[in-house]
């Protein structure tokens, strides 16, 4: 579990992430989805169906503080991977 918050660190590193509400509006982009395991049920169900609409493989075992800490932000929810390269190692870590 460890090696996919360092990967995850590492894409945002690299800028090949999307954070938060703009995971919406870039949801065609995005290969993997990250969200947080004590994110609202609301929030859960919104960016849930949009996975499932488009397909897209999501991770909810990492609760906000450790996503907020692989990255160095505060207070994140939502992750999404817009690299196919990174989505790829993340995927087979899993």
């Amino acid at each position: 579990m460890d090696s996919i918050l360092k990967l995850l660190g590492l894409a945002y590193r690299a800028r090949k992430t999307v954070l938060g509400e703009e995971v919406l509006k870039q949801i065609k982009k995005v290969k993997v989805l990250f969200i947080a395991s004590d994110t609202s049920e609301k929030n859960r169900e919104r960016y849930e169906k949009k996975c499932s609409f488009y397909k897209i493989p999501h991770i909810d075992r990492f609760e906000g503080s450790q996503l907020s800490e692989a990255i160095g932000k505060r207070n994140v929810k939502v992750i999404g991977i817009t690299d196919p390269g990174f989505a790829e190692t993340i995927l087979k870590k899993i």
